[in-house]
């Protein structure tokens, strides 16, 4: 026997399902899904900024399954469009313009489906540009390296250079850097659109780190954009030294002719600034202009701060400062230099300035010459008929003489005891030299002496009053009496 029974009797089963397949009107199709896309082989340069790309089936498809497996891509992100069908053909419109000279990708990747149950895994990819296939450009270099530390200015190298492989759309270009903390900038190009500098506008913050970056919408002149982002960062952290003052000094106003604003005194400030001298602060670097609201003083000292030279700060008092007391200056932390760096810590100086009190070295009442103390009482003598009294005042320093008006007009002399004497009157002041002053007064009583015939003697006190402080009685140089001054005279009896 040529066949077991078993297997003919699979035989005859399989004959027969052909037998029966073979008659009826529908049959399974079991050929291949055929297809072709557009653009049709790699390179293509489609003609137009929104060509549209299409895959054509040779039969009725599955349209949701099938638009799956279609995508565009860019290296690094995948490109929008729209998917429609036109009968058996799909297309791809694009959202935005194809960019020229760019290279895109045209993929089916996946698994179709025909309306008549057949499916079909597939892989096709098509690589495209558009208008035309120029060199993407790129940064051909960079500075500030990554990474590098710089200063916080322009002049510093706080500023991103850039260098192209070719010629930039200025504008596009411009649109894609970014650099965080830097909103206003400078942008400035080569003649030949190949380098592009960005000048921060204002100073940069010292130590800290700078990020920049330009995206791939910048663009070279014939469109074609950048072919890979850049990143890149800076630390503007060059300048490590710290601000700091390095000497405070007494200053006198230079004059026209020698073309000097200010001039030393070469005192020492803590006891040698004079009256109208102002306050000179060097600093190891030049300073902002911050530091000029930076300086204040214990006790309150009244004036303002000018730059002098970039390093040096001057100090110019409203006032003198009052003799005999301890100022102490202090300078905030808080001060920048043009940098940026602020100082580490806070910085104060006591001083005693080098003006003393003005004094009355002696009084000379007619009766003897006497160095007076407060509330003390002295001889004088009153000349008759008129009642004249000579007072000689000597002071401790000499006197401006615009100041020797305000002091004879200052100081006065008023009847003081008994109640009952009679108005005085000033009569001449005369400066015999520029510490010494003589004075007369009209009108004084003189004490009336116990008579041998029993009369009852009476004393006569009058008082010399010198008006102290800051609107006293000054030298006008900045000394003034510490306080008000009271000196009583007793004037000398007439006898019998």
């Amino acid at each position: 026997m040529l066949f077991p029974n078993n297997n003919r009797r699979c035989f005859f089963l399989c004959a027969a399902a052909i037998f029966l397949l073979a008659g009826c009107k529908d049959f399974i199709n079991v050929s291949r899904i055929r297809f072709s896309v557009y653009p049709g082989k790699d390179n293509t340069v489609l003609p137009e900024e929104l060509t549209v790309l299409s895959v054509r089936f040779n039969t009725a498809m599955d349209k949701l399954n099938t638009q799956k497996i279609v995508s565009v891509q860019l290296p690094g992100s995948s490109i929008k469009g729209d998917l429609s069908w036109q009968g058996d053909t799909l297309m791809f419109t694009p959202l935005e313009k194809w960019l020229p000279g760019v290279r895109y990708i045209f993929s089916l990747e996946g698994t179709i489906c025909a309306r008549d149950g057949r499916e079909e895994r597939i892989s096709r990819h098509v690589s495209f540009y558009a208008l035309h296939r120029e060199t993407a450009p790129y940064v051909a270099a960079f500075l500030p390296a990554d990474g590098s530390s710089t200063g916080v200015s322009s002049e510093e190298g706080a500023r991103v250079q850039i260098v192209f492989s070719q010629p930039m759309d200025r504008q596009s270009t411009v649109d894609a850097f970014y650099i965080d903390g830097a909103s206003d900038r400078n942008y400035i190009w080569s003649a030949d659109d190949t380098v592009l500098e960005i000048h921060p506008k204002n100073n940069l913050n010292p130590w800290t780190v700078y990020r920049w970056g330009l995206s791939t919408k910048a663009k070279g002149k014939s469109g074609v954009p950048l072919g890979r982002e850049v990143n890149s960062r800076f630390v503007t952290d060059a300048d490590r030294i710290l601000p700091v003052v390095e000497e405070v000094f007494p200053l006198v106003r230079g004059s026209a002719a020698s073309g000097l604003w200010w001039l030393r005194t070469g005192a020492p400030i803590e006891n040698g600034l004079g009256p109208d001298q102002t306050i000179g602060i060097a600093f190891n670097k030049p300073m902002d202009e911050s530091v000029l609201r930076s300086v204040r003083f214990e006790p309150s000292l009244p004036g303002r701060c000018e730059m002098w030279k970039p390093d040096t700060v001057v100090f110019i008092p409203d006032r003198d400062p009052e003799p005999e007391k301890i100022y102490t200056m202090i300078i905030s932390a808080d001060s920048r230099d043009t940098g940026g760096l602020k100082m580490e810590k806070e910085f104060s100086l006591s001083f005693i300035a080098d003006i003393p009190y003005l004094f009355i070295l002696s009084l000379d009442t007619g009766s003897g010459e006497y160095v007076p103390e407060q509330n003390e009482t002295y001889p004088a003598k009153a000349i008759l008929p008129e009642g004249i009294c000579t007072l000689t005042i000597r002071f401790s320093h000499a006197i401006q003489s615009l100041s020797r008006a305000a002091i004879v007009l200052a100081l006065r002399l008023e009847t003081y005891f008994p109640g009952t004497l009679m108005p005085i009157s000033f009569r001449s002041a005369r400066w015999w030299s520029a510490d010494t002053v003589i004075l007369q007064w009209e009108g004084i009583e003189q004490s009336i002496k116990m008579s041998d015939f029993g009369g009852q003697a009476e004393k006569h006190y009058y008082r010399l009053v010198l008006p102290g402080g800051r609107s006293g009685i000054s030298d006008g140089k900045g000394s003034y009496l510490k306080e008000d001054m009271f000196v009583f005279l007793e004037i000398e009896d007439g006898g019998v």
